[in-house]
């Protein structure tokens, strides 16, 4: 986990994050990684983030991957769509250090990372319908109950990812708890979200196996991957 001071977002509350802090060791390469990342690694700030930063085609679809651990499945995202640009947000800064490393060593052009709370991201530095897609694969299910509130997928965050999807973007999540998929079928189901958003389940697309994925596997958990795409506007 970051030292850095955290972004405060009014979406879930000043006190409430959607994951957990943890401290790990960073390994020399990480750490070079790190202090050498120039224009790869980017900043919080209060401005839009189109107006701050600039990938190489600025005008080109922008995917979030929110979570992205250490940065397999976005490497392999990018590579496979080269006409997009990819902004990856994640805490655990050994993860970010991975990711790094493999921008550099791939001499991949189309990721930016961001080492802090995705939440204030979205909710500060992205304008409204501006972005093309949100991934989030295997986000921490939050089992107990008394912990639901800090779930990525909640109706407060529903809202403010459908407010910042251009036309028919996408939200792809994936997760291995099965209470949390369903869930997510329950809120998907509700009937404003039913008709500002359309998909469900759908088969695991082309996309590595991550270390957290396949220890799930090993542990007999089944794997759901659901896409939904904007439909139309909220309904307050």
């Amino acid at each position: 986990m970051t030292d850095k001071p955290l972004p405060a977002s009014s979406v879930l509350g000043r006190s409430i994050h959607t994951f957990k802090p943890r401290r790990s060791r960073i390994t020399p390469s990480q750490r070079k990684a790190l202090v050498h990342a120039g224009r790869n690694l980017l900043t919080f700030t209060n401005e839009s983030l189109r107006s701050t930063y600039l990938w190489p085609e600025p005008n080109s679809p922008l995917i979030i991957d929110i979570g992205f651990g250490n940065g397999i499945s976005t490497v392999a995202l990018a590579e496979a769509n080269p006409e997009n640009s990819f902004l990856a947000i994640d805490v655990h800064t050994p993860g970010v250090g991975d990711l790094l490393t493999e921008i550099h060593t791939r001499e991949l052009k189309n990721i930016r990372v961001m080492e802090t709370d995705s939440i204030a991201v979205l909710e500060h530095m992205i304008a409204p319908e501006s972005i093309s897609g949100i991934y989030t694969l295997f986000p921490d299910p939050w089992p107990k109950a008394r912990h639901h509130k800090r779930r990525i997928v909640q109706p407060p965050v529903m809202k403010l990812f459908h407010s910042k999807l251009a036309a028919h973007g996408f939200w792809h999540i994936a997760t291995d708890w099965q209470e949390y998929a369903d869930s997510i079928i329950g809120l998907f189901e509700q009937p404003k979200n039913r008709i500002a958003w359309s998909g469900g389940i759908v088969h695991r697309p082309d996309r590595p196996v991550t270390h957290y994925e396949q220890r799930a596997l090993r542990e007999g958990r089944a794997v759901t991957d659901f896409r939904f795409v904007k439909c139309n506007q909220l309904i307050d």
